[in-house]
């Protein structure tokens, strides 16, 4: 445990150390730069005076984020929030914590786009993280945010105060397809819909880290092993319904099932279908247009 009157310099060495015990050196670096940006103490500031003492109140808050950490409990709910695509999103169990991934595919659209949207729908917002990011990159779009929990919406409300960024959010249950047809009745259409939904096998579980089982929502990220696609279906029937021509499609996916899912896409009536890889050579997204 970190005593007072420690420097800057111990702090730092210790976060570290403390965090090796848990994470890659990589990991472990970043989060200590997190953990001290949060507590007031930016790198730079403590390499610029290494020699200061840090208060006894930040040493309070260090030792307790370390025997959370060394709980098991993310850092991201430790400290409630975490960046994606230069946003500020705050986070709790009842959203998952984004991913690189998912910020990724935010990044293909915004590199890809031969347009400027103007309606936007993001399919289980959940944080509300993607609509932000595109609302941020398109601020004159119309930007809906799509959930089944409240909580969730609950939350990417915050974000949105947080951000200083203007979308709406709406409850509605993705596979409850009369309620959605319903709401064409509400909507024009819009010319994008994104959507990163349950795609995980309940039988992947075990593959999972003990971190994610235990503290982000299971319906969030599990589908059955009898139905895999069964999300994808939901999200093709509103493309169908709600997606204007021309308009276009990304989901993020399962990468045990890029030519399946993209042939469902494909049968479905949907346009210039393209599996498209991540970082590790995965398939890992759809883009398709109407």
């Amino acid at each position: 445990m970190l005593e007072n009157r420690a420097t800057l310099h111990q702090l730092r060495f210790h976060l570290l150390a403390e965090l090796r015990k848990r994470y890659s050196e990589n990991e472990s670096g970043s989060i200590t730069r997190l953990i001290l940006e949060h507590c007031g103490f930016p790198l730079s500031v403590c390499l610029r005076e290494p020699d200061k003492i840090t208060p006894s109140q930040v040493i309070t808050q260090i030792n307790h984020i370390i025997e959370e950490i060394h709980v098991g409990r993310p850092i991201q709910h430790i400290l409630g929030i975490t960046q994606f695509c230069e946003l500020k999103i705050g986070v709790n169990g009842d959203v998952l914590i984004p991913r690189p991934e998912t910020e990724a595919l935010v990044y293909r659209i915004l590199s890809s786009q031969d347009q400027a949207y103007s309606k936007i729908i993001d399919l289980g917002t959940g944080s509300g993280c993607i609509a932000l990011a595109l609302k941020k990159q398109f601020p004159e779009a119309d930007v809906l945010g799509l959930d089944l929990s409240r909580q969730a919406l609950s939350v990417a409300e915050q974000n949105a105060k947080l951000n200083h960024l203007d979308v709406e959010w709406l409850q509605r249950d993705l596979r409850d397809l009369p309620a959605l047809k319903e709401l064409k009745d509400q909507k024009e259409g819009f010319d994008l819909v994104v959507s990163n939904p349950p795609y995980v096998r309940e039988s992947e579980q075990k593959l999972m880290e003990e971190q994610v089982l235990d503290y982000e929502p299971h319906q969030a990220l599990f589908v059955s092993d009898q139905d895999p696609l069964f999300y994808y279906r939901s999200i093709l029937y509103f493309c169908n319904t709600f997606l204007l021509k021309g308009g276009h499609l990304w989901v993020e996916i399962n990468e045990a099932f890029g030519q399946e899912t993209a042939s469902l896409f494909k049968t479905g009536g949907l346009k210039q279908v393209e599996v498209k890889k991540d970082i590790h050579e995965k398939d890992r997204f759809i883009h398709a247009r109407k």
